[in-house]
């Protein structure tokens, strides 16, 4: 059977039976891999803690051709990102970005900077940034990455630039200017779209030299919106966030 190791960031893991467990991985390289660990269900078992949530880690594993899934053989930790997501103020958010990686990225996606952002948000967190301020980055980048975040600089109807107002555009795909409004109901600010233009050319480290001023939870709002629209699923996860309430 072929062999092979990789770079990961545990997205998930759930018992698969009375021994195993199902496990997702976000490689460095591979997209996305769906394993199962054998025996990690047992209270003793070769794992440990490598599969925590967001524990980034050196997996090794082999497959058959006429699986779907991969088997774990083992594993070495590289980095436990534990105390951070494991906080109580720390803990849905992250449920919920790897909740929209798994539903969002298509397999076989090998881009590579879902990994690195995602690094950067537990690096961030670690620093003491602001939780929801990360997770704004994120899905502003995740859908930059994926083609489907509008231009904050343009109205998609006549072309009108350097709008201190938009709305988003029913279908999702596009803002509107006061002039084109027709009904619209979820709208920018200035300070909002100003922050998405911002975000292109700002690594998250960066957040707190950010110099406007808007309460982030309408963004998040309207970003994670967009998100289920176009994947056309629902996020599980933000309903226990204070944002979605």
């Amino acid at each position: 059977m072929p062999q092979a190791s990789t770079l990961a960031l545990v997205l998930s893991s759930s018992p698969l039976n009375e021994q195993d467990k199902l496990v997702a991985l976000l490689t460095a390289e591979r997209g996305v891999l769906k394993a199962v660990a054998p025996g990690a269900a047992k209270l003793r078992n070769r794992f440990g803690s490598l599969l925590e949530l967001f524990t980034e880690g050196e997996f090794q594993y082999y497959w058959r051709q006429d699986r779907e899934l991969v088997t774990l053989s083992r594993g070495e930790i590289r980095k436990s990102f534990f105390p951070v997501v494991s906080a109580a103020d720390n803990v849905f958010y992250f449920c919920l970005l790897a909740e929209i990686v798994l539903k969002s990225l298509a397999p076989g996606n090998r881009d590579t900077r879902i990994f690195k952002l995602l690094k950067a948000v537990l690096a961030g967190r670690e620093a003491g940034m602001d939780m929801d301020w990360l997770t704004l980055y994120f899905l502003t980048w995740l859908l930059r990455s994926e083609g489907l975040l509008f231009n904050p600089r343009r109205c998609s109807n006549c072309g009108a630039r350097d709008l201190d107002q938009a709305w988003l555009r029913g279908d999702y795909r596009g803002l509107l200017c006061s002039s084109c409004r027709r009904g619209e109901r979820l709208g920018l600010c200035r300070a909002e779209l100003d922050y998405i233009a911002w975000t292109a050319s700002h690594a998250p480290g960066a957040a707190g030299a950010w110099a406007g001023h808007f309460a982030p939870a309408g963004l998040l709002r309207i970003l994670t919106g967009k998100i289920e629209h176009h994947g056309e699923f629902s996020l599980q996860s933000r309903r226990y966030l204070p944002e979605f309430r």
